[in-house]
């Protein structure tokens, strides 16, 4: 898989945005990319203005919708403490985005993509929720957090597999590790997600 510091530009002038190139979907369709209000920054200088993360359709360079998170890496330079995956199904037709900062899951959503548009389910108080209820009565002050650095796999049946841990930032107390099974239905305009599993795990990378 590509690096996923890299990138390459789609597009032209004002409609101009960088693609993810780890990324891409098994089709080599549709990938994940970034651009800014302001147009694209050159060299090694910061993007300015108001940035987007974007689902894009990569022979036309049509963006298909905005994604929750605020990851970007131009070449030369990526946010720092910044992190983004895309678990795409074998048949390219939806994608889970995980978007990751220093300490927080930023954005956990499910997109499924036809010819009549996206349908955007988000997943995190979902999944949040039911890992705190197990086990009960875990502290409060846990950060809740999708490992990105570990397999996330969206199959073409909606079923998605995943590692998550309740943790507390700059603690040597070692962190709760769940492994999550969902299971995803899309029917036309809408799309409902239930839990399947959750069971604690010792996650090792």
């Amino acid at each position: 898989m590509a690096d996923q510091h890299q990138s390459f530009i789609c597009g032209e002038g004002k409609d101009a945005l960088r693609v993810f190139p780890s990324t891409i979907a098994p089709s080599g369709k549709l990938a994940f990319g970034w651009r800014t209000s302001e147009g694209l920054p050159s060299g090694q200088a910061e993007p300015s203005g108001v940035l987007e993360d974007v689902l894009v359709r990569l022979p036309d360079g049509a963006v298909l919708g905005q994604l929750g998170g605020s990851y970007w890496a131009t070449g030369e330079m990526r946010a720092n403490r910044y992190d983004l995956i895309a678990a795409w199904s074998p048949d390219s037709r939806a994608v889970v985005e995980v978007a990751n900062s220093r300490w927080d899951t930023d954005s956990f959503r499910f997109y499924a993509i036809s010819e009549s548009g996206v349908v955007v389910l988000d997943l995190h108080e979902l999944v949040e929720r039911a890992v705190r209820a197990n086990p009960r009565g875990v502290d409060k002050s846990r950060v809740f957090r999708i490992r990105e650095d570990l397999p996330v796999k969206l199959d073409a049946e909606g079923g998605l597999s995943f590692a998550a841990i309740l943790f507390i930032p700059k603690s040597e107390e070692a962190a709760l590790g769940f492994r999550v099974e969902l299971k995803i239905k899309t029917v036309k305009s809408s799309a409902v997600a239930r839990v399947v599993s959750v069971q604690r795990a010792k996650l090792t990378d």
